[in-house]
């Protein structure tokens, strides 16, 4: 998906970011500024119980909650899901830095002021969420017993690799069973690693979204191939299954390389 890098005034440009969003706007188009086809229009309402605006976008209730924190502040639209009601220039966004659509966005996109403001779901309420850098709370009374954190806690792993002409170390995990993705890891300018360098591997709350619980332990298993310096790819004999926790860091595990063997994990348990 394309996103747009915002100041609170100033459009500065376009790049690819892909995402795990929940809000699923088929119409929306490449300028992330412009109305998706068929825009949706949204009502906005006083609610009494929160003291605040709110609107429901398909289905799911926002209400204000935060501004930038700094006018210059940048912030990534991912779509624009329709406008508010009376107004078309008052556009409604998703955030590409928000994977789990707690927060949208609404924004005046003729406000000479940069009107924006970040409308947070009702049902977060007494929740600690990730919240992206840029949202600084308004202290509204109704979001004051909840939650906001900036860092994406990880789950790591310290990976040695002890063994010669390692170019790239690519990798799938499972969380709980279940398939979680995977990444490759090397230097952009094509050397190797050197031998007993240490690799980190993180999993944030984002992997673990309907996986696990982020406040409770899970199974994480890790599976590994090697591309040698001459461009060969090998597969890494056995796999690496451990308990693990958001904030913990566990380092006993290797690669190592034989002749018997070829490359082949390593567990100092």
């Amino acid at each position: 998906m394309k996103y747009v890098k915002l100041t609170a005034i100033v459009l500065c440009g376009a790049i690819l970011l892909s995402g795990c969003s929940r809000i699923k706007n088929p119409g929306a188009r490449d300028n992330n500024f412009d109305l998706p086809d068929n825009p949706a229009v949204f009502t906005e309402v006083f609610d009494e119980n929160m003291r605040a605006m709110s609107v429901t976008v398909y289905g799911r209730t926002y209400t204000d909650f935060g501004d930038l924190k700094d006018i210059k502040s940048e912030y990534h639209l991912r779509d624009c899901l329709g406008y508010v009601e009376n107004s078309e220039t008052t556009r409604i966004y998703t955030l590409s830095d928000d994977p789990y659509d707690n927060y949208i966005v609404i924004k005046n996109i003729n406000s000479l002021t940069g009107f924006t403001r970040f409308y947070r779901a009702k049902d977060t309420i007494n929740r600690d969420i990730y919240t992206p850098p840029y949202i600084a709370s308004l202290g509204f009374e109704c979001w004051c017993d909840s939650g906001l954190h900036y860092e994406l806690n990880e789950a790591q792993t310290g990976l040695i690799i002890n063994a010669e002409n390692v170019q790239l170390l690519s990798y799938e995990y499972d969380i709980n069973g279940r398939a979680g993705g995977g990444g490759e890891t090397g230097y952009l300018n094509q050397s190797p690693y050197k031998k007993g360098e240490l690799i980190k591997l993180g999993l944030t709350e984002v992997e673990l979204d309907g996986k696990a619980d982020k406040d409770k332990p899970f199974t994480v298993k890790y599976k590994f191939k090697v591309t040698d310096t001459d461009g060969v790819v090998h597969e890494v004999k056995g796999s690496y299954e451990r308990e693990m926790m958001l904030g913990a860091y566990l380092c006993s595990l290797s690669i190592e390389f034989s002749s018997e063997d070829g490359y082949y994990i390593r567990e100092d348990i």
